[in-house]
């Protein structure tokens, strides 16, 4: 019985105190931008640091601030810390004032003394001075400190710490370190949707995409909100790289691609280069193909994209924060096969074979692109229709084509484009030079 009347007293003791000796560190916590912190020399000012007690301080207690090493500069602590008591006509809510005057400080740390206590009034009239009221819940107001803006790098903390004239820990339990400044970045991530997933149509003579006139990629930039957040770096440009593969665009211009930026297209790297002014968040970028005597022929391709951020920093430092590398762009595909010859010889003694079989239930358009050895490309042509279940030869048509540009002997690679399932279509390729036929593998072979 004896246990259980102690176990109970115990309980009732945590219940009724359980909470009292949890002292708390009180201070807003200032965001700094990692970026625009670059360059910057000038000592920042922390937020109003304040500590609320969870105990019965009495004469001669000593109460410490421990701050972050090396962070802390210009310290001018206050040499008296005056607690005001907090009167209240409901006992449990009158608080003791107490006044601390500076013991000592180093580069880190500033310890005060309690020197005095004093008791509140109950706000009665007249009122009535309480005489056996405590400190619990009084805060000490030690106001802002100045720290170096190197130490924001990493987090300029506060701990607080307490004890009796005797030694005896006070306040041991609680919020006793709380963060006066740390740094973050200011700049998220990039991702592009839509994707470009225009399908380019083969009737058309991949000049143009199935049922769609254009295809859209959309930009989007989130960022954390900065709200308060000091140090802010200033963003000059954003700079979008959209990367298809490179041969596979040529004969776009800029004007092909509609943005709300400045665009720049280079043909040989397949790339559109947008800068914006400022800090853009999202855009569409449009893809509108040629047409009329400007038409080009569309490839198959897939695409990716970069975006960064060129800023100044607060300490105007220039500065890139890159927020995609290779993100998915999207890919363009064909409403058909496409095989690629990689090498067939004319001239006077070399002959070609070049059929066409396809094996599935629909009838398409067999389309020739080319060019040579001396870098001469040549434009889609029909050279005939891949009859659904039968082995067509192109042989004949593909040299007329070539000639009816202008074509009169050398090396090409061609490629054959079939309006029809690609699974179904197989391109044969070979060759005869002074009765010596060659095999030549087609990229459908690449990897086998």
């Amino acid at each position: 019985m004896l246990k259980f009347k102690t176990t109970l007293l115990a309980a009732v003791v945590a219940a009724t105190f359980g909470s009292a000796y949890a002292g708390t560190v009180v201070v807003t916590k200032q965001v700094h931008s990692t970026e625009g912190l670059a360059g910057v020399t000038a000592n920042q000012t922390s937020a109003s640091i304040g500590y609320t007690v969870a105990a019965a301080y009495a004469v001669g207690d000593k109460v410490t601030f421990t701050f972050t090493a090396g962070s802390i500069v210009a310290a001018s602590f206050p040499s008296q810390i005056n607690v005001a008591a907090v009167n209240s006509a409901v006992p449990a809510s009158a608080i003791s004032g107490m006044s601390l005057g500076l013991l000592n400080s180093d580069d880190d740390t500033v310890t005060y003394r309690v020197t005095s206590l004093s008791q509140p009034t109950d706000a009665a009239t007249p009122a009535t001075t309480y005489t056996d009221r405590t400190t619990i819940g009084a805060v000490i107001t030690l106001g802002s400190v100045g720290y170096s803006a190197s130490a924001v790098a990493g987090t300029v903390t506060v701990t607080v710490s307490a004890q009796t004239s005797a030694g005896d820990v006070l306040d041991s339990a609680g919020t006793l370190t709380a963060t006066l400044a740390e740094a973050k970045t200011q700049f998220g991530t990039a991702a592009v949707n839509p994707l470009f997933d225009a399908e380019i149509n083969v009737s058309s003579m991949r000049t143009a995409f199935t049922g769609v006139t254009s295809d859209d990629a959309g930009i989007t930039i989130t960022n954390p909100t900065t709200t308060g957040w000091l140090n802010l770096a200033t963003v000059n440009t954003t700079a979008v790289n959209v990367f298809g593969e490179a041969g596979k665009m040529d004969g776009l211009l800029a004007t092909n691609f509609g943005t709300a930026g400045t665009n720049v297209f280079t043909e040989a790297s397949a790339q559109l280069a947008v800068t914006y002014a400022g800090q853009m968040t999202n855009d569409t970028i449009t893809f509108t193909p040629p047409t009329g005597t400007s038409a080009v022929i569309l490839e198959s391709q897939t695409f990716n994209a970069d975006v960064v951020y060129n800023y100044t920093s607060a300490g105007s430092t220039a500065g890139t924060a890159t927020l995609a590398t290779g993100a998915a762009a999207g890919e363009w595909t064909l409403n058909g096969a496409s095989v690629n010859i990689p090498y067939m010889p004319y001239s006077a003694n070399a002959s070609q074979i070049l059929y066409v079989t396809n094996d599935g239930t629909q009838d398409g358009d067999i389309i020739v692109t080319a060019f040579d050895d001396a870098g001469t490309a040549y434009d889609a042509f029909i050279v005939g229709t891949a009859t659904a279940g039968s082995i067509t030869k192109i042989t004949g048509d593909v040299k007329a084509g070539l000639e009816a540009q202008g074509f009169t002997g050398g090396k090409v690679s061609i490629t054959v484009t079939v309006n029809a399932p690609d699974a179904d279509i197989t391109v044969y390729a070979s060759y005869n030079v002074s009765g010596n036929r060659s095999f030549v593998n087609t990229d459908q072979y690449k990897g086998q």
